[in-house]
């Protein structure tokens, strides 16, 4: 395919921006409830997420055609639902969330209100006995309910006490007596019960599990209680305390979505309802008219074997495009985190990845095949670290990346990978309560430039009043320098070395720096021309004849000239929104992802 083929040109004075499509896409729909039309057919409903909607899908069971119900208004945040006692389909979405009704006689979308707030994020609720659904949310631990057989809202406690404490995650379950059990987390684990007739919450979990991170988890079992389980402690719930079992029973099966002599079951790959016969068990397919999603760009990274690498936000998607052909491949899931790949870089032994949530750490050799445990060879995570925002290659050939700490907590690490011995070393919290953010090699000194960010994982609170740029010396392996070009600033961002040797480094959102790593000193400080910079804020190098360090934020690509440390703006164009992710070759060509979209252009004669 000419390049010129490739989709939409978008010119800027000199510089012509290709629009090369959108690598990664998924067709699948997980379905959830069902309802009755009045006409008399059936819908089977799902959610849809994208980077930029928000919809609520029905898709009619006898001919495949999709209903297509707009949710965003409401804010941007996950979906959960329910088909409720009356019939209805219960909805609660929104930033903050309300509680929605999808009225399948008047085929009507009611807002039913917002029950509490603040309240963005959440996972899936939890249906009681009673036809009441139950949802439990962060950043306030809002318990809230909605009585599907009135539509009554209602917000009913605050569940956590401690002030550290602000998911209500990953489900609620509620008891056939209408206890409804409440995993909190996920700075420490946390287990409280709600008695919905008398208000009354009490935290369950023995104290020793409640030093732990992270959450509980509670599923109700065939019999109608509510069992749980933390690290290797099995137990039954009661509203007064847990009963330790050797063994506990499984989740009960989710009611089957019947859509009169039929079983729903979901969208496949090809577009294609799965259906079975309820009584024979017979499997059938439906074509739908739904096409998929587009996956979000979450980063672009290096070129490697002619194509430039990068990754999906959720989940996790590899992709690539062929420099010479435009070709784009979606590579599925290869890495072991389940969503946002921070970035990828080349090296002699493949591709390096990184991943949230574990901080996962893959290389990967696409042109072999795929086996488990060698091909992608995943080295060992670290518990305590859930982000690694940028790869560096150090002076002593091994690989570094910083890392931000698990959701509540504080103290990030320096993770050493040695590629070829396939080994990696941690350095936990050698900043004392700060994370590690992006990293610049000093080969001179065998050294690495690091740059920190008070901020810990979410939820967590800081302790610390400025962030840092510190030196961390490879051979005695401690920090060696620290200092704060711009005082004041909370986070140092991304750092890139000139060809003078400085390294120029962001502050904050829009602050910038540059830095003399032999001298240990600050030599300038500025403003760049833009008010934020986009994730990675800089590319990896400086390129061109000038050594210039290009970077995109509101609308534009600016660079930094380490000729006379200016930073101004390249071009401004209308395809530069909604960018998370970015990267210039060496040949000068600018890569970046704005949604789902990958574009390209050349900045370089």
């Amino acid at each position: 395919m000419a390049l010129a083929a490739l989709g939409i040109m978008a010119n800027a004075g000199a510089y012509t921006f290709e629009k090369l499509g959108e690598p990664c896409w998924i067709r699948e729909l997980g379905l959830t409830a069902v309802t009755q039309d009045p006409d008399g057919y059936y819908l089977a409903w799902g959610r849809y997420e994208d980077a930029t909607s928000r919809y609520i899908v029905g898709v009619r069971v006898d001919t495949g055609e999709c209903t297509w119900v707009d949710v965003k208004a409401f804010g941007v945040s996950h979906i959960s639902m329910e088909k409720g006692a009356d019939g209805n389909l219960y909805v609660y979405t929104g930033n903050p969330a309300h509680f929605l009704r999808y009225d399948v006689t008047k085929r009507e979308l009611v807002d039913l209100g917002c029950p509490a707030t603040p309240a963005n994020y959440f996972g899936p609720g939890a249906m009681g006995p009673d036809g009441t659904f139950y949802m439990g949310s962060y950043p306030a631990t809002h318990l809230v309910a909605c009585d599907t057989r009135t539509g009554e809202i209602r917000h009913l406690a605050k569940i956590a006490e401690d002030p550290l404490q602000c998911y209500i995650w990953p489900v609620p379950a509620v008891s056939n007596d209408g206890i409804v059990y409440c995993p909190v987390g996920l700075h420490h684990r946390e287990l409280w019960s709600y008695d919905t007739r008398t208000g009354e919450k009490k935290q369950i979990l023995p104290e020793d599990h409640t030093q732990l991170q992270g959450c509980p988890q509670v599923w109700k079992a065939e019999d109608g209680q509510v069992y749980g389980k933390s690290d290797s402690l099995t137990f039954l719930c009661r509203p007064d305390a847990v009963v330790p079992m050797q063994e506990v029973p499984k989740a009960a099966p989710a009611p089957a979505k019947l859509a009169g002599d039929k079983i729903v079951g979901s969208v496949d790959s090809r577009g294609r309802l799965v259906l079975r016969d309820a009584q024979t068990g017979e499997e059938s397919r439906m074509q739908t008219d739904y096409e998929g999603k587009a996956l979000k760009i979450y980063s672009v990274g290096d070129e490697y074997k002619g194509r430039v690498w990068g990754g999906t936000l959720f989940p996790s998607n590899s992709y690539s495009i062929d420099t010479a052909t435009g070709e784009l491949k979606d590579w599925g899931q290869v890495v072991r985190g389940g969503c946002q790949i921070y970035d990828t870089i080349a090296t002699d032994f493949g591709l390096l990845m990184g991943s949230y949530t574990g901080a996962y750490m893959d290389l990967w050799e696409p042109d072999a095949p795929l086996e488990k445990g060698v091909n992608p060879y995943g080295f060992p995570n670290n518990p305590r670290q859930e982000r690694p925002p940028q790869w560096c290659l150090g002076p002593d050939g091994c690989v570094y990346s910083g890392t931000t700490p698990v959701k509540g907590r504080l103290g990030g690490a320096l993770a050493k990978l040695d590629l070829r011995e396939k080994t990696i070393e941690w350095f936990e919290n050698i900043v004392h309560n700060q994370s590690i953010q992006f990293a610049a090699p000093v080969a001179e000194t065998n050294e690495l430039v690091l740059s920190t960010t008070i901020a810990g994982g979410s939820s967590a609170r800081p302790t610390e009043k400025e962030a840092l740029i510190v030196i961390w010396s490879i051979d005695e392996k401690k920090i060696v320098h620290s200092c704060q070009p711009m005082p004041g600033t909370g986070t140092y961002g991304r750092l890139v070395r000139a060809r003078n040797g400085l390294i120029y480094g962001i502050a904050q959102r829009n602050g910038y720096f540059a830095f003399d790593p032999i001298k240990r000193e600050t030599v300038f400080t500025g403003e760049l021309p833009v008010t934020a910079a986009y994730f990675p804020q800089l590319a990896d190098r400086p390129v061109g004849p000038d050594g210039l360090i290009y970077g995109m934020g509101e609308g534009a690509v600016f660079a930094i000239n380490p000729a006379d440390h200016s930073a101004e703006i390249v071009v401004r164009n209308e395809a530069i929104e909604g960018v998370h992710g970015f990267n210039v070759m060496e040949d000068g060509t600018l890569y970046f992802g704005a949604e789902a979209t990958l574009w390209r252009v050349r900045l370089l004669e």
